[in-house]
């Protein structure tokens, strides 16, 4: 990526505030963009004192001259209550958002578009879609009377039509379900003795899960037990948060770190890491590919800051003593998107392709977004 800039910066750009922590966010990919001028995407919250909330948003962005960025317009569209804190969230087709909660449940949203049909709710203001739940399923839990926290879900590979969702929590639980279904399709109650972070689906045959012990596991979802166990001999039990696949290569996965390192893997031969990178200084919370610059890999982080960390021609080379220092190729770079007023987490981003729009949420209860 030849043009990869020296620096991001959002000092300067607008915020936009969500009046409460933001947990998640995640556009809308499941439409033709180009075919619609609606860009939406969606907010989670969490450790809010009265209720946490989920809030769909429109942005609209104007351009002044060739020369100008785009100014960029958020209006809130749609709101409603969320049990519990936001812990995952995703769109599938048909208007609908999955998303998970720290009491332990699996829901979905329908989104109503009120000014299409003839359905109003007074409480949503002037908004203009209904948030109706169709959906909540308890599925972690310790004890029949205490919950553990649903952290991750991932969907199964060309299972859009007829969804079967993978989950994992704090319960060391494995639960797949089809959301049109009362009934649970496969647990694996013993999949790990600690707590599992995070969750991919790559393959209709592999589950790649993530646990707070620093272990990947990657399990056939017909069986009960791991085929593979493996983690990063440079991080020995620094538990691992997130984890995202390659655009492109699914055998190729990315996952981010209690000490602020991302690291790749290809799940063809795990017995090491691939390449290893620290753009932050504190926990990874999220990260993600970007589709098109497929070596481009986004994250964000307790320390408050976006990284963009560029691995092309990445010649591996790892750290024996101290795994704080990045590893670096003769063509890798490691950028930081920051706020200056901002010292609190960003839980969470996304990436919108057309709009070239990313954008960020976290703990400073605002927006945070640059055009890339």
């Amino acid at each position: 990526m030849d043009d990869f800039p020296a620096s991001y910066d959002l000092i300067g750009l607008s915020t936009r505030s969500t009046g409460g922590k933001v947990s998640k966010v995640r556009f809308d990919n499941t439409k033709q963009e180009f075919e619609s001028n609606e860009i939406l995407f969606a907010t989670g919250s969490w450790d809010t004192p009265k209720e946490n909330t989920l809030l769909l948003w429109n942005v609209e962005q104007s351009s002044f001259g060739l020369s100008e960025q785009p100014s960029l317009t958020y209006s809130v569209l749609g709101k409603t209550t969320h049990e519990g804190d936001v812990t995952d969230m995703q769109f599938i087709g048909d208007n609908i958002i999955l998303t998970s909660s720290s009491n332990g449940s699996l829901n979905a949203f329908q989104l109503i578009n009120t000014s299409e049909s003839d359905i109003m709710d007074q409480s949503i203001g002037t908004s203009n879609y209904q948030i109706q739940m169709i959906m909540n399923r308890r599925l972690h839990s310790f004890t029949d009377t205490k919950n553990a926290s649903l952290n991750s879900f991932a969907i199964k590979p060309h299972s859009i039509n007829d969804p079967l969702v993978a989950t994992v929590g704090e319960d060391g639980k494995i639960v797949i379900v089809r959301i049109e279904d009362s009934i649970q399709d496969h647990v694996i109650e013993e999949a790990d003795a600690s707590s599992i972070k995070a969750i991919l689906w790559p393959r209709s045959n592999e589950i790649i899960i993530a646990n707070g012990c620093g272990q990947l596991r990657v399990f056939d979802p017909r069986e009960n037990k791991p085929t593979t166990i493996c983690y990063d001999h440079t991080n020995i039990r620094v538990p691992i948060n997130c984890l995202a696949f390659h655009p492109s290569k699914v055998h190729k996965i990315a996952s981010g770190n209690n000490k602020g390192g991302v690291t790749i893997w290809d799940t063809r031969k795990m017995s090491e890491p691939e390449k290893h990178a620290q753009p932050h200084n504190s926990r990874v919370w999220e990260i993600f590919y970007h589709p098109y610059y497929q070596e481009l890999l986004f994250s964000c982080s307790e320390d408050g800051t976006v990284g963009a960390v560029n691995f092309a021609d990445f010649t591996p080379r790892f750290p024996t003593q101290d795994s704080m220092n990045p590893v670096k190729g003769p063509n890798v770079t490691v950028k930081k998107i920051g706020f200056k007023s901002n010292e609190l987490p960003i839980n969470s981003i996304d990436y919108h392709p057309h709009s070239k729009l990313l954008i960020s949420g976290g703990d400073n209860e605002n927006l945070l977004y640059t055009l890339i």
